[in-house]
């Protein structure tokens, strides 16, 4: 990617932020905090036992209300030396040709988040990752009903993996509650500059371009590198 290219998806992602005083997509959203839990076979990505976990439920466009919109989770784990993993994820379809689609979701209970991009472990072939939430969120898109259930209960999800064909499967488990301010001390999921060293996202051009759009819209919003 040219040195201009890079500077107009920066410079246009900026400009968009500082005019809405807030992130391009995905404005507004729920500091979330918890646990995450891997299975055995993927504790050497993030470690045996309980792991700490920071989130972020959002809606993509912002529509008002209970209206449906692109819903994003992001969230960042300590991996296996304690070091940040970022991943962000929207709602998209399902199947081999929908993971590449992001798509509006009614409700929290009916989301369906994926990565878009796939993610090179070490030498596997690429994989995909998705989250599934419990169905006692709630039906409606609204944050509103969002907060108002957390008030009373955790959530959860369900963390996957897959390639292009076959089954998914189950990677580990998320446990999630509203933040207190003192736990949530970011205010960007960045995947391309958090992962563990050996995992990387595919193709690395896109993944250029989503650099250095986060980057822009960070600057935009007056947070620093």
């Amino acid at each position: 990617m040219t040195d201009l290219a890079a500077s107009v998806v920066r410079s246009t992602f900026a400009a968009g932020a500082k005019l809405r005083h807030a992130r391009v997509f995905h404005p507004d959203g729920l500091n979330l905090a918890g646990r995450l839990h891997a299975e055995t076979e993927y504790e050497h990505l993030f470690g045996a036992g309980e792991r700490a976990v920071i989130a972020r439920l959002s809606k993509g466009t912002g529509t008002p209300g209970s209206l449906p919109d692109v819903l994003g989770f992001a969230f960042r784990v300590l991996d296996r030396r304690n070091e940040p993993w970022d991943f962000a994820l929207a709602t998209t379809g399902g199947g081999s040709l929908g993971r590449f689609v992001i798509l509006p979701s009614r409700g929290w209970a009916h989301a369906r988040y994926g990565s878009l991009m796939p993610y090179r472990v070490g030498k596997t072939m690429p994989l995909w990752f998705f989250a599934e939430p419990d169905t006692g969120q709630p039906t409606s898109a609204s944050l509103a009903a969002l907060t108002e259930h957390l008030q009373e209960h955790p959530i959860s999800f369900e963390l996957l993996a897959g390639g292009i064909t076959g089954q998914a499967v189950r990677v580990g488990s998320l446990t999630l509650r509203l933040a207190e301010s003192a736990e949530h001390r970011t205010d960007f999921f960045d995947p391309m500059l958090n992962h563990p060293d050996g995992v990387e996202l595919l193709p690395k051009i896109v993944g250029k371009v989503r650099e250095f759009a986060y980057a822009g819209s960070r600057n935009g919003r007056g947070e620093a590198e």
